[in-house]
């Protein structure tokens, strides 16, 4: 909110607001493009060095610091070490450039893509940005180090969610427990999209809808209803090779996005947490209207370990945060291809991801109030 009105208000028109995942999306897109247009221009022959000149990401740093004085970017975040290269070279050229950089986190710079493999190589990145930014922390900086203190969740206070649990979870948020609750979510997800199928009445087609989505690919939505509303099921967007062009293809589409049978997530899975997350920050990005039905309640779906549950395994056997983090609160061992059955790789950290799924139940929360419903539908 803060960001949104600090860019309204900005003097300026050579102005961006973007969201992280829509901000790399279009950077990796600008570099593919420029990749083929010097391949077609000169041949495999042509080799990306040193000079500016032939280097692809800092042309297209070069080119955004010709269409903007101020890019402002939203959850700002590193999960990825290739990513991590490209954001050293494209803000290092912007700034250089002059061009003002505003960015909200969830983590102080000196956090970013904490426990990541090969992170010394995205340090100087971290220098640069102290260099060029001034960091404001918005909560009580006596909590900064207790993740569960970070002040006011003023989307739970929106959406009437409240912490005594006599209303924890949304009111398009349905529960899929043994028994008659289960039975009950299938068939309010069954009444709600029949309702839209006859409040918006149209042309039925039985093939699958299919999507366009960056890259000149398509996905195909199986139930669907106009382009007011989608119906997937958990294992369809986060079990799958999809990522955020995908979820941004569906968020962007759809005014209403149905989630079936969403399961505890845990850290035998890291793929299937952070691609729930990263649809999460699509969908409440759109301003999308959510239902879901679960397992358990948000605050409830990530158990931050390998449960026995999921991957039949003992519970000994297990991998949690505190299995792979010093008494310090360091990463241990992250550049080991394996500890106790889980790559520590593919993590990046492992808080980083328990600190993001935190914000994602949030969210869930208030897109699946009917406050948010009724403001924007």
């Amino acid at each position: 909110m803060m960001l949104n009105v600090f860019y309204e208000h900005a003097p300026t028109h050579k102005k961006r607001r973007l969201h992280f995942h829509s901000f790399l999306q279009e950077i990796h897109q600008r570099i593919h493009i420029l990749n083929k247009q010097l391949l077609d221009e000169h041949g495999r022959s042509y080799h990306v060095d040193t000079d500016k000149s032939r280097n692809p990401i800092i042309r297209i740093a070069q080119q955004v610091s010709e269409e903007v004085t101020l890019l402002c970017i939203d959850e700002f975040q590193v999960t990825d070490i290739a990513d991590a290269m490209i954001l050293n070279q494209f803000f290092g050229e912007l700034w250089r450039q002059g061009v003002i950089v505003a960015a909200t986190s969830n983590r102080p710079p000196d956090a970013l893509y904490e426990g990541g493999l090969n992170r010394e190589y995205f340090l100087p990145f971290i220098d640069l940005m102290k260099k060029y930014c001034v960091v404001h922390h918005l909560v009580d900086r006596n909590n900064l180090g207790d993740t569960d203190k970070t002040g006011i969740d003023y989307r739970r206070v929106r959406s009437g969610v409240n912490d005594d649990e006599s209303n924890n979870h949304g009111d398009y948020f349905h529960l899929t427990t043994n028994g008659k609750n289960g039975e009950h979510a299938s068939q309010e997800l069954d009444r709600l999209f029949l309702q839209y199928q006859e409040k918006y009445p149209s042309t039925t087609n039985e093939q699958p809808m299919q999507l366009q989505v960056n890259f000149k690919r398509t996905m195909a939505v199986h139930r669907s209803h106009s382009d007011i509303i989608a119906r997937f099921t958990f294992e369809e967007l986060c079990t799958t090779e999809l990522g955020s062009s995908d979820y941004s293809a569906i968020a962007n589409h759809f005014q209403i996005v149905m989630l079936e049978n969403i399961p505890h997530l845990n850290l035998k899975y890291p793929d299937r947490a952070r691609r729930f997350i990263t649809l999460i920050d699509e969908l409440y990005e759109a301003e999308c209207c959510l239902v879901c039905s679960a397992i358990d309640v948000p605050d409830r779906l990530f158990i931050g370990n390998s449960s026995e549950e999921d991957s039949g395994t003992d519970s000994d056997k297990s991998t949690t945060a505190n299995d792979n983090v010093s008494p310090d609160g360091t990463m241990l061992a992250v550049d080991v291809a394996q500890s106790r059955g889980t790559a520590l790789s593919s993590l990046a950290s492992v808080r980083e991801l328990s600190f993001a799924f935190r914000r994602a139940a949030s969210r869930v929360l208030e897109m699946s109030s009917k406050s948010w419903w009724d403001e924007k539908l």
